[in-house]
């Protein structure tokens, strides 16, 4: 049995990008629902915040669930 470290490699880069990118989408999606509250407390909208809010939870959710579908086979036989 030999390990192709190359492809090793490959896994575990591409693996913490997409981590980064979902952790920092994440927290924009956040920061955005955070500034939404806040304008409605202080009485203005904050009704682009919160679809920007919306916005990135979604995608993070369709980032974790391409990541299912690539992981279990069942999905695209």
């Amino acid at each position: 049995m030999t390990i192709d470290w190359g492809a090793l490699g490959v896994v575990a880069i591409v693996t913490i990008a997409v981590t980064v990118v979902v952790v920092g989408i994440y927290a924009i999606g956040v920061g955005a629902a955070n500034v939404a509250d806040g304008r409605v407390a202080a009485g203005q909208r904050g009704g682009a915040a919160r679809f920007a809010s919306a916005l990135c939870m979604g995608v993070c959710a369709l980032i974790v669930l391409f990541g299912l579908w690539l992981i279990i086979p069942y999905f695209h036989q």
